[in-house]
């Protein structure tokens, strides 16, 4: 596990697809905020003209302030922004005034809202016009809820005429077009919370992504996204997934459960302190108590504490094991609500803290019926250094943030639109954008 902090990385470069980079400018800084219940995360990178990012500092810290994703504490959030925020400054030796934001929490929602309009053209040919008409169309459609605020609108696929099952309309003809989208929104009053405490720490806001697309742009492949694939996100206090099929977002949400869950559940079981819980789960954790015969134990001891308490490794591992098919259940739960229980080929990505405990391949292999897989960063050289692999591990949000910012400045992103945010629409600049290129 990465130690919270200032971190001590060499500054390194990776690369995205070359294709990613043509309308990038040189020596631009993206700096990518990660708010989550048990900890804020920071990359400070810089765009360069060679078709690189180079990594220039990161940063996490604890969080302080949050529930589930949402803020409880505007003040303690503030005190933990800042913290994060100076020690990325000085690991990266930028001064941070600005940040793509990841938000998340149970308060977000996914619905589907279909658009129509005619195309405008008098040959009827599809223009980038129709497609953002046609997009805001589909925004219109929803019913107005003044506790709720838009934050994406995602096109699954385009209609023209009768022809169905389209990605990108654009220089296609027609007389009428249009789009079945996904909507992720969130609670007006949740955001506005997350508006204000980056505010209160200084920063302004470049963007806001729900975090559980930003994880897919760094840890999902094309082809996983073509093949269909779960993409599943267990972080501290809660889980995001998102479902990707034929290249499209399906399917997308919060559980309000996480690692620290399991911290909890371990405190209980064994009648310790939840900081001593936490490093047990660190050091002995294990998901398989078939692994550990019936007297195998463990020593605090041996954690350097002053505590001659003796644990059974199996009834440790039975703990995890519980709560572990507890979050897996969830995720199998929304497989089965969109019809892609045990038929997606490309199988269930796991990413977040819990995912690097011991046997949790096997246990989610059982319960979902699906291959499955750890995920490490998409698009990093074979011989990338092993050390920053390991560390961009630990900042799979963070760094999707910094690749959602490049595609959105490149417009290799066809697929996504950020909304009109009313919150924010003074500070962040064409939010509704187009992404086709």
């Amino acid at each position: 596990m990465t130690k919270m902090g200032v971190q001590n990385v060499e500054r390194t470069t990776f690369y995205i697809p070359q294709a990613t980079f043509n309308l990038l400018h040189m020596g631009h800084i993206i700096t990518a905020i990660d708010i989550g219940t048990t900890a804020i995360s920071a990359i400070v990178a810089e765009k360069q003209k060679d078709g690189g990012i180079r990594v220039l500092g990161v940063a996490q810290s604890p969080t302080f302030g949050m529930r589930k994703g949402t803020v409880a504490d505007i003040d303690e959030v503030v005190a933990s922004l800042k913290k994060c925020v100076e020690d990325a400054s000085k690991s990266s030796g930028v001064r941070v005034r600005r940040a793509v934001v990841g938000v998340s929490g149970t308060h977000i929602h996914t619905s589907h809202v279909r658009g129509v309009v005619a195309i405008s053209r008098a040959d009827g040919e599809i223009v980038h016009e129709d497609v953002q008409r046609v997009i805001q169309a589909a925004e219109n459609s929803m019913p107005k809820n003044p506790n709720r605020e838009i934050i994406h609108i995602v096109p699954r696929e385009y209609t023209i005429d009768s022809e169905d099952g389209i990605k990108d309309p654009v220089g296609m003809s027609g007389i009428r077009l249009e789009v079945d989208a996904m909507v992720v929104d969130g609670s007006k009053s949740s955001l506005k919370a997350i508006v204000k405490c980056i505010e209160g720490a200084g920063l302004e806001i470049d963007d806001f992504v729900f975090s559980s697309l930003a994880s897919a742009e760094a840890v999902l492949s094309r082809r996983q996204k073509e093949l269909g694939v779960m993409l599943l996100d267990i972080g501290g206090g809660t889980s995001d997934f998102s479902v990707w099929e034929e290249g499209r977002l399906i399917h997308a949400g919060v559980f309000s459960v996480g690692g620290t869950h399991i911290t909890h559940d371990i405190a209980v079981g064994l009648q310790v302190h939840v900081d001593m819980a936490e490093k047990i789960k660190l050091e002995f954790g294990h998901s398989l108590p078939e692994t550990f015969s019936k007297k195998e134990t463990i020593k605090l001891a041996d954690l350097g504490l002053n505590d001659q308490s003796v644990f059974l490794k199996r009834h440790i591992a039975e703990i995890i094991e519980a709560r572990l098919k507890d979050i897996l259940e969830l995720a199998a739960k929304e497989l089965k609500r969109i019809d892609r229980s045990g038929l997606l080929p490309a199988g269930v990505v796991l990413i977040g803290g819990a995912s690097r405990i011991p046997g949790i391949e096997e246990i989610a292999k059982k319960e979902l019926k699906l291959p499955i897989e750890v995920g490490k960063t998409v698009n990093l050289p074979h011989e990338a250094d092993k050390g920053l692999q390991e560390l961009l591990f630990a900042y799979p949000v963070a760094l999707g943030l910094i690749a959602w910012q490049v595609n959105k400045a490149s417009g290799d992103n066809p697929y996504f639109y950020n909304a009109t945010f009313t919150l924010v629409a003074s500070k962040v600049k064409n939010w509704l954008r187009v992404f086709i290129p």
